[in-house]
């Protein structure tokens, strides 16, 4: 395939077919594999007579092989087999001192790798080296074309011209169409008005699989991740991740093929990334400005006042919370005194580790969280309340209690949940202890009889059951007796084991509180009555 075609304009990235006619000898013959051109070369090396017979491939290297040296490597070894082993390897392509043969050919053309006959009796590692320098000098140049895209875009973002005025600049420094997804909206900028419905659809499928690879990567807001991937039709797209104060919010892609997305490219897209943020975080700072003059968000949300659930539900859209969809509330109180600050940071820490959006606040002795559990891989309430409840005692050095409600959704939902988890924090705390994490759903009769605590009737019932004891039971050892009594299903003997008495003494306590309440605890119905007195004054003492 013989002589080469005139020098085309220099591409954004360093091609196999810019290394061909920019470093390869004035001779050098294409011979097969050009469906792979655009390939970017990153690296030149050598075959080696000596094992190993190349430095260590990462992808991008273009091959320098002189077909004598492969018998030396081994001799069972061809060109073919050699460029066949390679071809799953990522290199770039390879180029051959003399004679191709023919089975070479058809693997390089079967694997789109392209493959070049170099001039016979060259000195391939000069070949290497002039390859070196011209990969570093154009790689160089790049450089400094980032650095100036990222210049022009930041000034963009810091003088507030808004996220239209930076999708449009980088589409005309790139010429490449742009997509920004923010804030459940996909914007575009490119050839058309419209992004093609191939590929939003394309788009929006590969969603949870933009997810997982960012749960394998270093994020960083200035030099966010990068990453080619491909969607249908042959064409591709570079996205980076939008992330601003540790949360991801949004994406940016640049659309194209697999051979037309390059260095450039790749950088182009992470430098506007980083201005996307910085855009979003003015304008994110420009909103809570106006969000301080109001009411605390997350105060707004569980008073539940009528008429207010609309203007929370937008604030909480603007911060990057979806209360339409499910979430979870979740208090916490520390045994010893001044911890809800200590636990809001460790509570902050660990959701932003789970990525997993939340508001988070103290109120007073109390820290409160307000959690959504949207996402593929958002934890079971369960789980995630007992991370929460060990990042809050390592954090304090303490016991802390827990509570949290039923999962909800819907603005109007928060009141409730956050009442709920309130109730299991104080309940939990008193009948399970101060380093217990307790379920609203735990509670069982205990719901019902927290709800009822402003009756009168209620204190009324529990005074009647048991007033004949008043000042009669020293110490409330005849009280902790009928609990016990009550907790085993009326059995004595479980009764004295629960409590470390004899028999005996649980039945001769039993008599006594036949005696004093004037009852006969064999009767079903007297036990219900006085279990439920007891429940009802753990209430009332809580």
């Amino acid at each position: 395939m013989g002589s080469k075609t005139p020098v085309a304009p220099p591409h954004p990235h360093v091609t196999v077919d810019d290394v061909w006619h920019g470093a390869l000898p004035k001779e050098t013959q294409m011979v097969a594999g050009a469906a792979g051109m655009r390939r970017e070369v990153v690296w030149c090396t050598a075959l080696r007579a000596r094992p190993p017979a190349f430095t260590p491939l990462r992808g991008g290297e273009l091959l320098l092989i002189n077909p004598h040296v492969l018998s030396a490597v081994d001799g069972r070894l061809t060109l073919a087999r050699l460029l066949e082993s390679l071809a799953g390897q990522g290199v770039a392509g390879a180029a051959v001192s003399g004679r191709v043969s023919v089975e070479a050919r058809r693997v390089a053309d079967a694997h789109g790798l392209p493959l070049f006959a170099l001039p016979v009796g060259l000195a391939l590692d000069q070949v290497e080296q002039q390859v070196l320098r011209y990969v570093v000098d154009r790689r160089a140049e790049l450089h400094e074309r980032a650095q100036d895209l990222h210049r022009q875009l930041s000034e963009l973002a810091l003088a507030g011209r808004g996220l239209p005025a930076l999708l449009a600049r980088l589409h005309e420094l790139t010429g490449i169409p742009v997509v920004l997804e923010h804030d459940s909206r996909v914007d575009y900028v490119g050839a058309g008005e419209r992004l093609p419905e191939d590929l939003a659809a394309a788009i929006a499928a590969e969603r949870p699989a933009l997810d997982e690879w960012l749960r394998e990567v270093p994020l960083s807001a200035f030099d966010p991740p990068v990453a080619l991937r491909s969607l249908v039709s042959g064409r591709a797209r570079l996205i980076a991740p939008i992330l601003v104060q540790g949360s991801i919010a949004g994406f940016l892609s640049l659309l194209g093929t697999d051979g037309e997305l390059g260095e450039l490219h790749r950088l182009a897209v992470g430098r506007a990334a980083h201005a996307c943020a910085i855009e979003l975080v003015r304008a994110r700072a420009a909103r809570d400005a106006r969000d301080e003059a109001e009411e605390e968000l997350l105060d707004a949300l569980t008073a539940g006042r009528p008429g207010s659930h609309e203007a929370a539900r937008e604030r909480a859209k603007r911060k990057g919370f979806d209360v339409d969809a499910p979430y979870l509330v979740v208090t916490a109180d520390a045994a010893a005194s001044g911890k809800a600050a200590r636990i809001r940071g460790a509570w902050e820490r660990q959701l932003a580790v789970m990525r997993s959006s939340a508001l988070v606040r103290d109120r007073g002795a109390t820290t409160i969280a307000l959690i959504s559990l949207t996402g593929r891989r958002a934890p079971e309430p369960k789980a995630l309340v007992d991370q929460l409840h060990r990042a809050a005692r390592a954090a304090t050095a303490a016991a802390v209690a827990v509570g949290y409600g039923a999962v909800r959704s819907g603005a109007t939902g928060v009141a409730s949940a956050a009442r709920e988890a309130e109730q299991a924090l104080t309940m939990g705390r008193r009948l399970f202890g101060p380093d217990s994490a307790t379920a609203f759903s735990d509670l069982g009769l205990y719901r019902l009889l927290y709800a009822l605590q402003p009756l009168p009737e209620l204190r009324d019932f529990r005074d009647q059951a048991l007033a004949r004891l008043h000042g009669k039971d020293r110490g409330g050892v005849l009280l902790q007796t009928l609990g016990a009594y009550l907790a085993t299903n009326g059995s004595p003997t479980d009764a004295a084991d629960r409590l470390h008495l004899h028999r005996n003494t649980v039945l001769y306590r039993l008599g006594r509180l036949e005696d004093l309440l004037q009852v006969d605890l064999r009767d079903a119905e007297v036990r219900l009555g006085l279990h439920l007195a007891l429940k009802i004054g753990d209430v009332l003492e809580v």
